[in-house]
């Protein structure tokens, strides 16, 4: 245990180092558990000693998952007011205490803005915004009643860079980064932590299936480290943002991206010295 009086400098040797990183004894809600980041992020909890509520749209992928886990599994789409009550009927019947969600849920239409219509535009919010709305009206009083509450939003580099072929994916993640932040400040004084991830390009199934693959050394070539990511390292990075060791970080976006961001945006780097 950490000492309460908030002026009181904890020592090291006061902190159950061991801890730090574990997550036994809690529950989360990993919503889009079904498969790609959802599923890594659930089976990553686990490792670390917690338990999960799977959540998804599909029944035969998040049950598979659940049945493995041994975790209560949930049918839902959360994009919608009445999945979204489902969900957090679910929750307070089978939960004692819910010390948090993760939201994975995610779609990009790729398109030309002079193609896209104002119904992709509408169903882009949809999916990647305002589910977000309903799971903190939801879910996020039930995490507050946690004494180590944490949320998790799965947010993208789209949400800080401009794009010319995805007109509505971006904007709505750029406006899932400032829920994000709407949301801690909203919680904060309950001791909740509201954090979001932003992967860059991972080796997901439907990229490794898609054309994409085909440009994949030109793609690793714009990150620092030379390859794109893997779906295990973006849950083992909401692992950490759920975990005692992120106690201080809240209100922020995490980028799993290589370095992508950070590299020469000018094209500067390319031209002879």
């Amino acid at each position: 245990m950490l000492p309460s009086d908030p002026l009181h400098p904890v020592g090291a040797t006061e902190v159950d180092h061991s801890a730090l990183f574990r997550l036994d004894g809690r529950t989360y809600a990993v919503i889009g558990a079904g498969a790609g980041i959802g599923e890594h992020v659930a089976r990553t909890l686990v490792s670390m000693g917690a338990q999960v509520v799977c959540v998804d749209i599909d029944e035969a992928s998040v049950r598979a998952v659940a049945t493995d886990l041994k975790a209560i599994h949930v049918v839902a789409d959360v994009t919608t007011e009445k999945g979204a009550a489902a969900l957090a009927a679910v929750v307070g019947a089978e939960v004692d205490v819910l010390d948090g969600y993760v939201d994975v849920i995610g779609q990009m239409q790729r398109k030309a803005l002079g193609d896209f219509s104002l119904a992709e535009w509408e169903q882009d919010l949809r999916v990647n915004l305002h589910h977000a709305f309903l799971l903190g009206q939801t879910l996020a009083p039930r995490v507050a009643q946690s004494p180590a509450g944490a949320i998790v939003h799965v947010s993208s580099v789209m949400g800080a860079r401009a794009g010319r072929r995805s007109p509505g994916y971006g904007p709505a993640k750029a406006a899932l980064e400032i829920w994000v932040k709407q949301l801690a400040a909203e919680y904060g004084d309950r001791g909740v932590r509201v954090n979001a991830v932003a992967p860059g390009l991972f080796l997901s199934p439907r990229f490794v299936s898609g054309p994409g693959a085909q440009a994949e050394p030109m793609l690793s070539a714009r990150t620092m480290l030379g390859r794109l990511g893997q779906p295990y390292e973006v849950a083992a990075t909401v692992a950490f943002l759920l975990s005692p060791a992120a106690g201080y970080i809240t209100g922020a976006t995490i980028p799993v991206e290589g370095g992508s961001l950070s590299t020469d945006s000018t094209g500067l780097d390319d031209l002879p010295l």
